[in-house]
């Protein structure tokens, strides 16, 4: 019986999976920002865009969440008409901002056979996440602690993704920072739930979202490439939230230093061949 508790129910996952997907689809015939409205503030002239189409990743982003509570609604646990579906918001989280963070991707790509290649496998990324948050609702399972190894290291590769793209299209810094504060907070948000069995604290994870931010705007006028850029704000991020979740458990000083330290070290190695690319 428990090694069917595994996987989610087949026919709503493929539904949920498939529905996505031709979303993500859609974006193909979406054209990049483009920033051609803009507007004077304190004699600053900011460029934005307001059209539907700046919207599309965020509704794409909604209908995803409210799939994702479909499926895990599958879940054993939920048999009975006691458990909430507000219980299930926090393990909607990394499927909406998967989805998000992936349409936004896919939108400002040059459509070629790259992008295609980002299609597919944006499409099964979802799906693992999706299939990760379902094994975690249980914490008696044995798939527990590798699901929630999986959410937190996809949950990174999605926010490097997003630090990556948004370098490449040399954004302004007001449209670079509100998304990578929210990203950053999201993830920390969920990572120390995984990592803690199940607390909340949101006030650490804007301590870590501000601090990010704030990183991303010094590293804004650092000539360096979209990847360094990337690699550099990811692993700040994950030692942040490692340095938190070891104070939260209480740690001492040397468990405290021991990941981090492997952080820098796999971090610095990583840009030593970005910077090689």
């Amino acid at each position: 019986m428990e090694a069917n508790n595994t996987l989610p129910d087949m026919n709503r996952f493929s539904i949920v999976t498939a529905l996505t997907s031709l979303m993500l689809g859609l974006t193909f015939a979406l054209p990049p920002s483009g920033g051609q409205n803009s507007a004077a503030i304190l004699g600053v002239i900011f460029n934005f865009e307001i059209n539907l189409y700046a919207f599309f990743p965020l509704l794409i982003a909604l209908i995803a969440s409210t799939g994702s509570i479909w499926v895990l609604r599958s879940h054993p646990q939920f048999a009975d008409a006691s458990h909430s579906v507000w219980s299930l918001l926090p393990n909607v989280i990394l499927p909406a901002l998967s989805i998000f963070i992936l349409s936004f991707t896919l939108r400002e790509m040059a459509r070629s056979n790259v992008w295609w290649v980002v299609y597919v496998l944006g499409s099964l990324l979802f799906g693992l996440v999706l299939t990760a948050e379902y094994n975690v609702l249980d914490l008696r399972v044995e798939t527990h602690p590798a699901a929630s190894l999986g959410l937190i290291g996809l949950s990174h590769a999605l926010f490097l993704i997003l630090s990556v793209v948004l370098r490449t299209g040399r954004m302004r810094l007001y449209v670079v920072v509100p998304l990578i504060v929210l990203a950053a907070m999201f993830i920390t948000l969920r990572s120390i739930n995984l990592r803690t069995q199940g607390r909340w604290h949101l006030e650490y994870a804007l301590i870590v979202s501000l601090l990010v931010g704030q990183l991303a705007v010094s590293l804004h006028y650092f000539f360096l490439n979209p990847l360094q850029y990337g690699i550099l704000l990811t692993s700040a991020l994950y030692i942040l939230i490692s340095v938190i979740c070891g104070i939260i458990q209480r740690l001492n000083i040397r468990e405290l230093l021991v990941e981090p330290a492997l952080m820098l070290i796999l971090s610095g190695a990583l840009l030593i061949l970005a910077g090689a690319i």
